[in-house]
């Protein structure tokens, strides 16, 4: 049997209640985790040109580099600093913290 491309057009899947709240936690967590970057960017105020200048990178590089899901510490770091700030990252533990150096 041929489906027109109506038919398909139209399908759509049947998800159970349970597997509808699955795909939005991890559409969350993958929004959330996605845009670490760009927020961090934006918090300091600058735009992907200025950024990308800052790092000595292409425009496109700064997109690219905030679509992956786990931004790079170095990158990170050299945003931090191009605003004269430090990046310090704290272990916190149940009977204290540490911080690590980078």
């Amino acid at each position: 049997m041929t489906r027109s491309k109506a038919e398909i057009s139209d399908w759509t899947p049947e998800w159970s209640a349970a597997e509808l709240a699955e795909i939005k936690r991890g559409a969350a967590l993958l929004k959330q985790r996605l845009s670490a970057m760009r927020q961090l960017r934006e918090q300091l105020g600058l735009s992907q040109d200025e950024l990308a200048t800052a790092l000595g990178i292409s425009q496109s590089a700064v997109s690219k580099m905030e679509a992956r899901s786990e931004p790079k510490l170095s990158i990170l770091r050299k945003m931090i600093e191009s605003k004269g700030g430090l990046l310090k990252i704290i272990a916190a533990f149940p009977d204290g913290e540490t911080e690590i150096a980078i």
